[in-house]
């Protein structure tokens, strides 16, 4: 209807929940994969129950705190971005209004709208420069300012993720003092979360829930794989 501005569908994947999902099974699929990885090397390099253990426990705070640290840091530089972005805009209707108001006529021609319906839509842009701003935002950078995450929470839930995805690989070796035991139940439950998880990120992404954990699963045995041939051969030289 002329007189109302576009909503726009895409905009649902940007939602804080959709973001904190994709930290999540970023987060634990680091956590999984890598973990898996050290741990089966150590297991294959034939150190003990308790040396195993805590090699990976070392290994998972390292890796908690590597990435916490890395999301923090990438947010706040995307959270500086969109501020600076956001600002030149504001600079950009202040210095060069015309300009900027043929680019919204730009926008809504481009979408379909007829000439009266544009000039409707423009004027209603427009006439406030917060709203003009924002749908230059969104529409001509693709730039939600919903988008912006709290630092310290992003960082907080990806430490958490990475925590939990290491916990399927070493719990075996916390239970089971046989290492050859533990270590083949860690790749199990290691293969069964990588799979749960590439589902999940399937359902998010609305794409092959088995094609999705196939891949997840892949990328877990390749771990294993580089684990038990880099344990082994280092086991042999310094064994």
């Amino acid at each position: 209807m002329a007189g109302e501005l576009p909503q726009h569908s895409e905009a649902k994947v940007h939602t804080p929940r959709a973001r904190s999902i994709r930290e999540v099974v970023f987060g634990v699929n680091d956590g999984l994969v890598s973990i898996t990885g050290i741990i089966v090397g150590v297991t294959a390099s034939r150190l003990s129950s308790h040396q195993i253990i805590i090699a990976g426990l070392a290994a998972v705070i390292a890796a908690a705190v590597s990435m916490a640290l890395g999301q923090y840091l990438s947010t706040v530089a995307q959270n500086e971005y969109f501020m600076a972005e956001r600002r030149r805009e504001y600079q950009e209707v202040e210095d060069i209004p015309d300009e900027e108001r043929r680019e919204v006529e730009t926008i809504f021609r481009d979408q379909g709208f007829t000439h009266a319906e544009v000039n409707i839509l423009t004027n209603r842009v427009t006439a406030d420069r917060d709203r003009w701003v924002d749908f230059m935002m969104k529409e001509e950078l693709g730039i939600l300012m919903d988008s912006l995450d709290s630092p310290w929470s992003s960082s907080l839930v990806m430490g958490v993720a990475v925590v939990a995805g290491a916990v399927p690989p070493i719990l075996p070796y916390l239970l089971i003092h046989n290492t050859q035991v533990a270590e083949k139940w860690a790749i199990v439950l290691a293969v069964i979360v990588a799979f749960g998880l590439g589902a999940l990120k399937a359902k998010v992404a609305k794409s092959t829930w088995w094609k999705s954990g196939m891949q997840f699963l892949l990328v877990t045995a390749a771990a294993v794989v580089v684990g038990v041939a880099g344990g082994t051969l280092l086991g042999r030289i310094f064994g």
